[in-house]
């Protein structure tokens, strides 16, 4: 298909023209901190077939990327709208935006690249509680032939590693989970308390992840942070406005409006602070300004960001159940309810291949 799309923007190009120029052109900061070049909004923030998804019969389609211009669209003037001294936005502008939002999120790469993570962990964790033999059995179940200790070792040692293993991410299962959030995210975003901060003289930047979930400092470290247990999303709107985005706390009775306020230098920084702290690889800002003075920029995320699950004492050659008799095992199993027995999963169902997966060479 000769005129498919295939420069794909992960962050929308309406949205980086409030950081740049009146040339379009935006200043992008690599972590940690440099090189810095100047580059139009056109040009920042795009992937060569990012949501490009494979058909059933084989054949490539930008559909989605197209499908998400229709909601920058009307977010694009409820964004014009707030830039230009609207507030609040309601009704439909409101939902727009709201949507947008959510897309804004949920299409990052990091979100892709944390869901090839938790495929992995998971797959670690099936592996890894059903022990080698099992292992064995369903290699040789699905393949139809004899494993030999050596492959099963070499087997085991690469789905049970730390972070499991080497996963390829996909579009078509990022866009399934995008689409699976997306309505549940906006309707919830839309639902919240939103607070508008102006800047008059303070410089605000966004980058490759924009949209920053963020919680209260004693937020337990091992517990992941979701769109339904961050305390607050932050959302930089413009080099001169950011949002908060906050759930309604209706425990006192009492429901927060939506308001503007005008925001301090301590706030500017905070919020660029936040900002910088959720990138993967880009800061973006105007091009004549130095809005990362006392910022600290961290590393780069080249690589997958580690799960903060520890599941190290469930994995065991032998099986995590292993010296239980099978007629307990199986008592318990009875004893669950039949809504948890339909649902749950073994190595039986594991796929095998595991599609996606970068298998190791024998010689490791």
């Amino acid at each position: 298909m000769s005129n498919r799309v295939r420069r794909q923007h992960t962050v929308s190009k309406f949205y980086l023209n409030g950081f740049a120029d009146d040339a379009g052109r935006i200043r992008r900061v690599s972590l940690p901190g440099d090189p810095a070049p100047v580059l139009s909004t056109g040009d920042a923030s795009v992937i060569k077939d990012f949501y490009t998804v494979t058909l059933p019969d084989g054949s490539l389609s930008d559909f989605f990327e197209r499908a998400f211009s229709k909601i920058e669209r009307p977010a694009a003037e409820a964004l014009k709208l707030i830039l230009s001294g609207t507030w609040p936005i309601q009704g439909e502008h409101r939902k727009f935006f709201a949507t947008w939002i959510a897309l804004q999120y949920l299409r990052a790469e990091q979100i892709r690249q944390n869901q090839k993570s938790n495929n992995a962990e998971m797959i670690r964790l099936l592996v890894g509680v059903s022990g080698k033999e099992a292992l064995r059995s369903r290699i040789q179940e699905a393949d139809g032939r004899v494993v030999g200790d050596e492959e099963l070792d070499i087997e085991w040692r690469d789905l049970t590693k730390p972070g499991g293993p080497d996963m390829a991410a996909h579009a078509n299962d990022h866009i399934r989970l995008l689409m699976d959030l997306l309505p549940g995210t906006a309707a919830y975003l839309n639902d919240c308390q939103w607070t508008l901060f102006k800047f008059n003289r303070r410089s605000i930047i966004t980058s490759d992840h924009p949209v920053s979930l963020a919680v209260a400092p004693d937020y337990p470290a091992w517990q992941g942070v979701g769109i339904f247990t961050a305390d607050l999303f932050l959302v930089p709107l413009s080099r001169r406005h950011a949002l908060t985005i906050q759930p309604k706390n209706l425990r006192e009775g009492v429901e927060i409006p939506d308001f503007a306020i005008s925001g301090s230098t301590k706030i500017a920084q905070s919020i660029n602070q936040e900002t910088a702290m959720g990138a993967r690889k880009y800061i973006y800002q105007h091009p004549e300004e130095s809005p990362l003075q006392k910022i600290r920029l961290p590393q780069p995320v080249m690589r997958d960001r580690p799960g903060m699950s520890n599941t190290d004492e469930l994995i065991r050659e032998e099986g995590l159940f292993s010296g239980i008799p099978e007629a307990s095992l199986r008592a318990m199993s009875d004893s669950s309810p039949p809504g948890d027995r339909e649902n749950g999963m073994t190595i039986d169902d594991l796929p095998w291949p595991i599609s996606g997966r970068r298998r190791p060479r024998a010689d490791g």
